[in-house]
């Protein structure tokens, strides 16, 4: 099965209406070209300042559990939490994190639709789903929205710190290619 996201026009125009698997979730939108962190907006390249993640699940004890693995085994700031799939969207987009690490099954929006909306609104941010039941994944599912990785929670959190360590490293490989290009 496969879902089709699309942005609807809405009134008034500052809001978007985004159209997932037959529903349709309204967000303030102003969607901004290329994904433009804090940072670049001020004219830095970014170096200095630490690569963040957003962290969303809506099991605290997870949350917290992820959170310091990050902390302790990369040199990643966690940038905040999101206890729904709503509140990942939202703290996405005022964050402007690198990464997000969204559990697939949460109330409100699941992982899968939050990664769509946030493929359309964040276009450079890398997502990793991490779930009970990473096999079931389709993978044409996951290609359909971009999706970094898909991790099963049962793999551990050295797994999880390995694939966003390795992540975070490909898309430093990318900034420094898209920078030489233009030069």
């Amino acid at each position: 099965m496969a879902y089709q996201v699309t942005a609807v026009p809405s009134t008034p125009p500052a809001y978007t209406n985004y159209r997932i698997a037959g529903r349709t979730i309204m967000f303030l939108a102003d969607r901004e070209e290329g994904n433009v962190t804090t940072t670049e907006a001020l004219g830095d390249s970014g170096m200095n300042k630490p690569k963040t993640i957003l962290i969303a699940d809506d099991s605290e004890m997870v949350r917290t559990m992820i959170r310091q693995a990050v902390e302790r085994d990369t040199e990643f700031a966690v940038c905040g939490e999101a206890v729904d799939g709503t509140d990942a969207v939202s703290k996405a987009r005022e964050l402007s994190p690198d990464m997000i690490i969204l559990d697939v099954r949460m109330p409100g929006l699941n992982g899968i639709e939050v990664a769509g909306i946030l493929r359309y609104a964040l276009p450079k941010i890398r997502i990793v789903l991490v779930t009970m039941y990473a096999q079931d994944i389709e993978r044409n599912l996951t290609s359909l929205f971009r999706i970094d990785a898909v991790l099963a929670k049962a793999g551990g959190l050295s797994e999880l710190t390995a694939h966003v360590t390795s992540l975070m490293a490909e898309s430093a490989d990318s900034a420094i290619s898209d920078e030489t290009l233009r030069t």
